[in-house]
């Protein structure tokens, strides 16, 4: 039979046997967690990455390649994720290497060149498509290409010059054999635009006038059209703005031209019969003229630019309008007389100096003429 004193101690050397097991269980769990919470990890998407070919570029000309590509980048560091994000910051390139590729047409697996080893990167398409044709620089003729809306707008071309005349296109060999010609195709062009200036890069055809792979960029040449744009005539109309005076019922106009030219694209001429001008009439109380420039918009031309205009005011119950003397002086025009006539006084009593059509007469001219008669010895007695 065991002593009390080797029980007791057994079982403390038991206990302290568990609670080291619980402790470094709860330790391993508690470390275990900490791991697995740092393993996070973080992803890019990235579009439009170029690739980069390398061949000898002096000895051959590649073409039909997508040039972009997108990339799937992936790291648990973060700031080092960011870095190849950013495009100012990125390290990496998409590279195609061509150097071992034949003459003609093959698919390349591209990779990934530079990239931190801290983060991976998955890319969208994995191959292009190449074709490879020995280098050849060649010198063409230059024709423009004008818009199709030049000749549906009724433009007529009157001159093309093309400067330089020839330039030289680099592009494969068998390509070259291909071109039928090269071109300067313009943009199209604001409406109401009789000269045509642009700088533009050249494009080399084949016979169906397909555009084919030449050097990039393409050489440039300068090109001017003249062009004389449809023309038509218009009547004028006239809209009277401000505010007359009260006295004044209406204004009658006289334009120096009744009819303008219009330049302009056929559509743009289609749409317009008038051109309303309008004339400020605010207290005009007598004739005047005043120079009225045409409305106009970058749509059209209008010739001439300006008209006269004569305003007459008509006054409110009348037919009465005010005009300016050559004197500077106003007077009255009237259609229909509401003054009286006196009856005419006898020739013996008619004053030598008087006017026999005066459409007034007064008592002061009436006794003047006696007096007159008296003072010479005439008869002043009335006539019956």
């Amino acid at each position: 039979m065991k002593k009390p004193s080797q029980s007791n101690w057994f079982s403390s050397l038991l206990a302290l046997l568990f609670a080291l097991l619980l402790f470094f269980n709860a330790n391993a769990s508690g470390s275990i967690s900490n791991v697995s919470g740092t393993n996070q990890i973080y992803d890019e998407m990235l579009y439009n990455i170029p690739v980069q070919l390398e061949y000898d570029q002096d000895k051959y000309f590649v073409s039909g390649y997508e040039e972009t590509v997108n990339v799937h980048l992936s790291s648990a560091n973060r700031i080092q994720l960011n870095l190849e994000s950013n495009e100012d910051t990125r390290n990496f390139q998409v590279v195609a290497d061509l150097s071992k590729t034949p003459l003609g047409t093959s698919e390349i697996q591209l990779r990934v060149k530079g990239l931190s080893t801290a983060v991976t990167a998955e890319i969208e398409p994995k191959t292009i498509t190449v074709t490879v044709e020995k280098k050849v620089t060649k010198s063409f003729s230059v024709e423009a290409q004008l818009p199709e809306t030049i000749e549906a707008e009724g433009y007529k071309v009157e001159k093309v010059a093309v400067s330089p005349k020839t330039v030289e296109i680099t592009t494969g060999e068998e390509t070259a054999k291909a071109i039928n010609r090269v071109v300067a195709p313009l943009s199209n062009v604001k409406q109401s635009v009789d000269t045509i200036k642009q700088t533009v890069n050249v494009q080399a055809l084949d016979s169906k006038g397909q555009v084919l792979s030449i050097q990039n960029p393409a050489p440039q040449v300068k090109v001017v059209v003249d062009l004389s744009l449809p023309s038509k005539e218009v009547g004028l109309t006239i809209s009277a703005t401000g505010s007359p005076p009260t006295s004044v019922e209406h204004y009658t106009f006289t334009l120096s031209e009744q009819k303008v030219e219009i330049r302009g694209t056929k559509s743009v001429l289609d749409a317009i019969n008038t051109i309303e001008l309008p004339v400020d009439v605010s207290n005009i109380k007598s004739s005047m003229k005043k120079t009225i420039k045409i409305p106009t918009n970058a749509d059209y031309i209008v010739s001439p630019e300006e008209v006269e205009v004569t305003i007459n005011p008509v006054f409110v119950g009348t037919d009465t309008s005010f005009s300016e003397t050559s004197g500077g002086q106003s007077s009255t025009t009237t259609a229909s007389s509401s003054q009286m006539i006196p009856n005419p006084l006898p020739p013996s009593e008619s004053p030598a100096s008087s006017s026999s059509t005066s459409s007034t007469s007064s008592s002061t001219s009436t006794e003047s003429s006696v007096a007159n008669d008296i003072e010479n010895g005439s008869s002043s007695e009335p006539v019956n």
